[in-house]
């Protein structure tokens, strides 16, 4: 298999390309899922104002669906009453033959109120037909990441959720910079599970992508995650359309496999994109896969509104043929099952503990805590740690910028050697 990069290239799992429904140049849908229920599918997304379905999203469905999808019509379509917020990121989905909706955003006022759990009902017209639901998670869960400054330490879970098997995964954004500067970047994915019982957030790794609490780079971005209970192996399937900034940038719709739905094997490039604006790609994948006889059909969302390929084509789902016994084949090579070692270097618990004090303090209330709580938390300068730096992908002046190798950074690392670093020496100072 040809390997570029650090992605595997597997460019033959997804076959037969066909256009299953195209979408104006005006039309803004986008956040696709597909619910397979009784032999029947149910399609939703998101819409609003042309281009980014934004302000004021809504939820569009259309039931009765084939995996041709020809259910999509303007007749056909429904528009759900539910308010902007849970429209926003909204997953449907199906448990135990009840029907279910989570979505939201946190933030100041009384409308984003985090996100939001409606159900179970017995049917989709309950559903669409359901009153307010109670809160699942508020942005101030513990362990949620979203370090841009506006949101004060706090998850706005501003990216589409995906549910599967009492796991729900959500945006982070790891990076401090904002895109006002032009910085963006740092999008990656988080998961809790609410069932049986509510858990803290965690981040999900990659393999050969982003290790377990390895520092994130300013300029790749995991967009969101659809994830997906596997059809003929054991675990779970991550979609993602995934954006590299280096060592040249590029853009694909990435599916990796796991055994605990947390730590992911490393991307296999389904499906090349276009890298596009604000660390986006012009693809997305539908967060779901439809079983028929011999085959599993995967679709994306090509050239999504938004992000400049409609400039030049027209947004549409395409459906693709995967054989199951090569997703099984596939899926079998890649799966570790092993436990994941605990990194010597955890920056992400690092920043936590940190934000936890910050919290405690009332410092949260400030900008400035970010930079307070990103700076002892970073790998040390100077030759006699280069090793480790060469480890978490840090490059003065490309990752995170000049201010690594500032005398701030050195001044709060003085006191710790490498084997300190290499054994528990951050944990244990942060949880002291």
């Amino acid at each position: 298999m040809l390997l570029l990069g650090l992605t595997a290239v597997h460019a033959e799992l997804f076959t037969s390309p066909k256009v299953v429904a195209q979408f104006g140049r005006q039309n803004p849908a986008r956040y696709f899922g597909i619910v397979d229920y009784n032999s029947s599918l149910l399609v939703y997304a998101r819409t609003g104002h042309y281009p980014h379905a934004d302000p004021n999203p809504r939820t569009l469905l259309w039931t009765g669906c084939d995996h041709n999808l020809n259910c999509i019509s303007r007749s056909n379509t429904q528009l759900a009453p539910w308010p902007s917020s849970l429209a926003h990121n909204a997953a449907i989905y199906v448990a135990n033959d009840q029907w279910y909706v989570i979505g939201g955003l946190w933030g100041p006022g009384t409308r984003k109120r985090g996100l939001e759990r409606r159900g179970p009902f017995s049917s989709i017209d309950e559903l669409l037909a359901s009153d307010e639901g109670p809160v699942l998670v508020q942005g101030d869960h513990e362990g949620c990441v979203d370090r841009r400054p506006r949101q004060r330490g706090s998850c706005e879970f501003d990216g589409k959720v995906s549910v599967v098997d009492g796991r729900l995964y959500a945006r982070a954004n790891l990076v401090r910079r904002n895109a006002s500067n032009g910085m963006f970047g740092g999008r990656h994915v988080q998961v809790l599970k609410f069932e049986p019982a509510l858990s803290n957030f965690e981040l999900i790794s990659v393999r050969d992508y982003r290790g377990v609490g390895a520092p994130p780079v300013s300029g790749d971005n995991v967009y969101f995650a659809v994830v997906l209970r596997n059809p003929v192996a054991k675990g779970y399937i991550l979609l993602a359309p995934v954006v590299r900034e280096e060592p040249t940038r590029k853009a694909f719709i990435g599916m990796a496999f796991s055994c605990d739905g947390v730590h992911f094997s490393e991307f296999l490039r389904v499906l090349e994109s276009t890298p596009a604006s604000y660390g986006r790609g012009t693809d997305h994948p539908v967060d779901g896969v439809v079983v028929r006889g011999p085959n599993a059909y995967f679709y994306v969302h090509r050239d999504v509104p938004g992000v400049r390929a409609e400039e030049i084509y027209k947004s549409r789902l395409v459906r693709y043929t995967v054989p199951l016994a090569e997703l099984k084949a596939v899926a079998e090579r890649r799966l570790d099952c092993a436990p994941v070692p605990r990194p010597p270097l955890d920056f992400d618990a690092c920043w936590l503990a940190c934000l936890s004090r910050a919290r405690a303090r009332g410092d949260t209330r400030r900008g400035g805590f970010l930079d307070s709580c990103l700076e002892p938390c970073y790998p040390p300068p100077g030759d006699e740690c280069r090793s480790l730096r060469l480890r978490y992908g840090i490059r003065a002046g490309t990752s995170w910028g000049a201010a690594a190798d500032s005398a701030a950074v050195q001044a709060r690392w003085a006191a710790l050697s490498c084997d300190e670093l290499v054994g528990d020496g951050v944990a244990n100072k942060w949880r002291a």
